[in-house]
């Protein structure tokens, strides 16, 4: 067995606010919640949500959080890094659970290297051979790629140039497998010592790629803690989209818990040509599931959100 196939079958062995008006609401309609949501009309609005086991149903074994994302109304799920041996993780595994349970994968971030370090160049270039080859046993289109941690001793600039060098000898591997690498900005203030944050220098490293294969995982939580205006950022990169997550603010609640009002949000993401999931990367509030999920199928409800194409 080579090292591709055996890292994938078994555990690895490392580990991987301006204009803030216009998308904040004292008054968001989904404040209101149907606690009384009948299972099949739940089911009928998650469906344009995907569930990230990560921060859903911790108390339970990974593998069973998929069944219960099944059981809760979900019929999509994402997950970090598959590679996790401190998670105990296996991606076979993973993948022959999601599909005894019907159950759709959507995304997944396989713990690159940092990129920023010339030194680990040759190791990114083989870690997109593995990144690959997880997306076709996961049979999903797009994975999540990080990698942006600050090195010591260079300047912001000089990161930025490595990050995009190495990206750019990756995205032919990535157009030829037919897979997109979503480059995922993070915020300042819960994500400490990286580069990307919010809609810069992210959209900027794209447009200088110019891949198809290279885009962005536009998570709303992170562009509302670093940039906010959601909906005109939101336009003004949405050529560059591939991949969509969201949370309230600033606490990482679902939606109708914080400061978004998530319904223009999502309304006008569906207005501009979205049609692929929606992550539900968040933090039931109270470790509530059942209030998270009928909180984001009220949502849907009164978005109008239609299921991915």
């Amino acid at each position: 067995m080579d090292r591709r196939k055996f890292i994938i079958n078994t555990a690895a062995a490392g580990l991987a606010s301006a204009g803030l008006s216009s998308c904040t609401s004292t008054t968001e309609t989904t404040q209101v919640t149907i606690d009384t949501m009948s299972l099949a009309e739940r089911q009928k609005w998650l469906a344009s949500f995907s569930c990230n086991i990560e921060m859903w149903f911790k108390d339970r074994p990974f593998l069973d959080r998929i069944t219960a994302a099944r059981e809760i109304g979900f019929s999509a799920v994402e997950f970090w890094n598959p590679l996790s041996v401190k998670k105990a993780k296996t991606p076979s595994l993973i993948a022959q659970r999601a599909r005894d349970e019907g159950i759709h994968i959507t995304s997944f971030s396989p713990g690159a290297p940092y990129l920023a370090d010339p030194s680990n160049l040759n190791e990114f270039l083989e870690w997109t051979e593995i990144a690959i080859d997880l997306c076709t046993l996961f049979d999903v289109a797009n994975f999540n790629l990080t990698g942006h941690k600050n090195i010591e001793g260079q300047s912001l600039q000089q990161m930025i140039e490595t990050y995009t060098h190495a990206i750019k000898l990756a995205a032919p591997k990535f157009e030829k497998a037919q897979k997109i690498a979503t480059i995922e900005p993070y915020n300042p203030f819960d994500h400490k010592g990286h580069f990307i944050y919010g809609n810069e220098p992210g959209l900027s490293i794209c447009r200088e790629v110019n891949s198809t294969s290279i885009k962005l995982n536009w998570d709303f939580f992170h562009m509302q803690r670093t940039n906010g205006n959601l909906i005109t950022n939101m336009e003004n990169g949405f050529n560059q989209i591939a991949y969509v997550q969201l949370a309230d603010s600033p606490d990482r609640h679902q939606p109708s818990t914080g400061e978004v009002a998530y319904g223009l949000v999502l309304t006008r993401l569906r207005e501009l040509g979205y049609q692929g999931y929606i992550g539900a990367e968040c933090f039931p509030k109270n470790k509530d599931e059942l209030k998270a999920a009928n909180d984001l199928a009220h949502l849907a409800k009164i978005s109008k959100l239609q299921a991915p194409l």
